[in-house]
């Protein structure tokens, strides 16, 4: 059981470089809660706070200055600490040099401990509004972020930018995860294949994409007249703990299937714009309902399967 392995060792730590809102969920506000839930310590460092996403259209408050952030991180290191980390996640970069002092961060916390691991979410926009980053953080997330990785977690959009290419079947999709492993990653999460999935009308579909294996898992697409945002930074954050906790790649992947459904119904059900996180904790921890993930043979490269 879940309770049995994890208290047989250490919980997981992770470092999560994030943007942070006062009201809602996005950045570590939409991933810090979910993590802990889950059984990770989450040790959040906010590149931002602002007192909304910035979906709204107005929001206030400041951006945290750019060499905070690698600041921050050196003084864990100078507690002595840095050691106990065992990943670093990331996601929304304001500007390439913001990218700069998370990669030092990445570095400084990969020489206390060699064993951990860098979790990349490239944000960069979405499938239907395309990309909203400057362009000199789309090339930061190409060619320095992407060799540095462990883990990466594009949607299609991201991952197109990422690779070069413009995936549109899920074949495609495998085919532009592996050129990006080929830079470094070992696993590529592909958290929304939308437009690139088997049936985008009516399911939410993701892949995932490791050395040996290609995984395609599909839910239920639920309707929302504003779709909540920090959905992304949720699934993330939920697929890392997971892996750092030792399930298979395929495990990780339906239990983060699963619980992202079972928090899209309790914030529909609320009729919610923001996630409902607090009140869908139980699903986020034992999703009431479960997706199964299959395999995807390699021989489709180019067809829809």
């Amino acid at each position: 059981t879940m309770a049995a392995s994890t208290s047989a060792r250490r919980l997981p730590s992770v470092i999560s470089i994030q943007s942070h809102v006062v009201y809602g969920a996005a950045g570590n506000s939409a991933a810090v809660f979910p993590m802990r839930r889950l059984g990770a310590n989450v040790w959040p460092l906010n590149t931002v706070q602002f007192s909304n996403h910035t979906q709204y259209g107005a929001w206030e408050g400041l951006p945290t200055p750019n060499d905070q952030i690698s600041k921050l991180v050196e003084g864990i290191e100078n507690r002595g600490v840095l050691s106990k980390c065992d990943a670093l996640l990331t996601g929304y970069l304001g500007s390439a040099e913001q990218g700069g002092h998370v990669l030092q961060a990445c570095k400084m916390i990969k020489e206390a401990n060699p064993n951990a691991i860098y979790c990349c979410d490239p944000v960069m926009g979405h499938p239907e509004k395309g990309c909203v980053v400057p362009d000199g953080v789309q090339a930061f997330f190409r060619e320095e972020a992407v060799p540095l990785a462990d883990v990466i977690c594009p949607n299609v959009l991201e991952l197109g930018v990422l690779s070069g290419q413009s995936p549109s079947t899920p074949g495609e999709c495998v085919d532009a995860a592996r050129s990006i492993m080929a830079r470094g990653p070992g696993l590529v999460f592909i958290k929304h294949l939308a437009h690139a999935g088997l049936d985008p009308d009516n399911m939410f579909e993701m892949l995932l994409v490791s050395e040996a294996d290609a995984m395609h898992i599909a839910t239920p697409l639920l309707h929302f007249d504003r779709p909540p945002v920090g959905t992304g930074d949720l699934t993330t954050g939920m697929f890392l703990v997971r892996l750092l906790q030792n399930f298979s790649p395929m495990e990780c992947l339906e239990h983060t299937a699963a619980a992202y459904h079972g928090v899209m119904q309790k914030t529909q059900e609320a009729g919610e714009y923001e996630l409902e996180l607090v009140a869908a904790q139980e699903e986020i921890a034992n999703p009431s309902e479960w997706f199964h993930a299959t395999k995807i043979p390699f021989k489709y490269t180019n067809e829809r399967l």
